[in-house]
């Protein structure tokens, strides 16, 4: 995950990094995207890393990834909420520059 890049009318520019070397599909899901994983399909790279660039407002959001049809937590963000179906969610906050 990286919370840094460009703005776009007010945007910031996101990338989302989850290492499943063995995973054939791998989805962003999100408040930002309705929970709607197959809007954000991610594309993998060396060494099994799998990466999406999204462009979204400063605020806080909730996701998870959607990996071989499992959701998945980010284990590199320890920021974490519960959420609604007894389980838990992590958190991102973009800044605003």
């Amino acid at each position: 995950m990286n919370a840094r890049g460009k703005s776009l009318k007010g945007k910031r520019r996101i990338t989302f990094t989850l290492v499943a070397p063995k995973a054939r599909q791998v989805f962003l899901g999100a408040d930002f995207n309705q929970w709607q994983p197959d809007k954000h399909p991610m594309k993998k790279g060396k060494y099994g890393a799998w990466t999406r660039t999204v462009y979204v407002p400063p605020g806080e959001y909730e996701y998870k990834f959607w990996v071989d049809g499992e959701w998945k937590m980010d284990e590199r963000n320890s920021k974490t909420r519960r959420n609604l179906y007894g389980t838990h969610n992590n958190i991102i906050e973009i800044a605003s520059k």
